[in-house]
């Protein structure tokens, strides 16, 4: 659970660098979720939100002490959650849903936008590297990166290592030292990689709020379209939602469910970037 802890005693530098490049994309990404949650509800009625100042992307206005620890500890945090009046819909059960819907939306907004980008960088770089046909042509050349059937090689000590590009670019949060700094410099890796952590932390917020937990937003979609249940959700529901999802990511759980399904979200953002760059002649 406190394994950043544990690493920033071991390597506090990495670590610095990594919290200053995903700090950014972190808190853009709760406060562009929350103040979505009070936009629309504003536009369906319910002033609230907007009243409290909810309407806007200071992420001042939008922080809670324990999410945020939850998110320096184990990588997943929330921020306080948005003020709603359900009576002020001028469709019950309809504007519920489209308030619900709001933050993810956002987040899935933000995380196509940072992909675009990202493919973007990465393509200005793979079409400064050179394509070889063997190791021995890269080494005549002394190529210290390079791409050669579909992957992408790297010099690393005395030895080549190599992911497939699809990877490289589905992984930006971690490879922009590899693919990015040799070719654009140092300045243009720090950028892909706040990209790649915003990438990150946006698809992950949007896959956490869609868990149908009380008081997450999947919740009140799968009440909104299938229990029907009444909008306003006990103390006790609430309180064992709650419990449940510091349960979940204490023990791991949550962390690893996440992984199960980003990773696969990674891969096909890595493959359609692929496509893209055999259609515009890239690789």
């Amino acid at each position: 659970m406190f394994g950043i802890l544990r690493q920033f005693l071991e390597d506090p530098k990495t670590v610095g660098i990594f919290l200053l490049l995903a700090l950014p994309g972190r808190l853009l990404a709760i406060s562009a979720h929350e103040s979505a949650h009070a936009y629309v509800a504003n536009r369906c009625g319910d002033p609230t939100g907007r009243l409290m100042g909810r309407i806007s992307l200071n992420p001042m206005r939008h922080l809670d002490p324990i999410g945020i620890l939850m998110m320096l500890t184990v990588g997943i945090g929330w921020a306080k959650p948005v003020p709603v009046n359900p009576l002020n819909y001028r469709h019950y059960r309809r504007d519920d849903l489209l308030v619900s819907i709001a933050g993810v939306t956002m987040n899935l907004i933000l995380f196509i936008a940072s992909s675009i980008a990202i493919m973007f960088i990465a393509g200005l770089a793979l079409a400064r590297i050179e394509t070889v046909s063997s190791y021995f042509a890269a080494n005549v050349k002394g190529l210290e990166i390079f791409t050669m059937n579909g992957n992408l090689y790297w010099l690393e000590g005395d030895q080549y290592w190599y992911c497939s590009i699809g990877s490289a670019i589905g992984n930006a949060a971690y490879m922009g030292e590899y693919l990015i700094q040799p070719v654009l410099g140092s300045t243009v890796s720090y950028l892909y990689q706040m990209l790649g952590y915003s990438m990150v932390c946006n698809l992950c917020l949007m896959l956490f709020n869609l868990l149908p937990v009380p008081p997450l937003d999947g919740y009140h979609v799968l009440n909104d379209l299938v229990l029907k249940k009444p909008l306003f959700t006990s103390r006790q529901a609430m309180m064992a939602g709650q419990s449940i999802l510091i349960l979940l990511a204490f023990t791991g759980y949550l962390s690893k469910g996440l992984t199960f399904v980003t990773d696969y979200i990674y891969d096909w953002v890595g493959a359609g970037a692929v496509y893209l760059y055999g259609l515009i002649g890239v690789l």
